[in-house]
């Protein structure tokens, strides 16, 4: 088997099936789901959810929701792949300030 070089700088925390809750805003109403989150970096966010975001969209996207060491990041939707019934979409995370 050939050895697969890996070219990411940064680290990745495997997050499969770890629920988030992203919120964004939806024709001025803000809208809150929760989502499967599957891999997390110190530069991006890789979740599945129900519906397509387009791209450019803001989200505020909250780990470990339901306890107290829930944390929130902004980021904004850099790619949104149809994957059958779900999509999977990739956000950019960008500075809260």
């Amino acid at each position: 088997m050939e050895d697969i070089e890996e070219k990411r700088q940064s680290l990745r925390i495997d997050m499969e099936s770890d629920k988030i809750v992203i919120d964004w805003l939806d024709d001025q109403h803000e809208k809150v789901a929760e989502a499967t989150c599957v891999d997390l970096s110190r530069r991006g966010v890789l979740f599945v959810y129900s519906e397509h975001f387009a791209l450019g969209s803001l989200l505020h996207i909250t780990f470990n929701p339901h306890n107290d060491s829930r944390y929130t990041v902004k980021g904004q939707v850099c790619r949104s792949t149809n994957i059958g019934h779900i999509y999977q979409i990739a956000v950019q995370l960008i500075d809260l300030n």
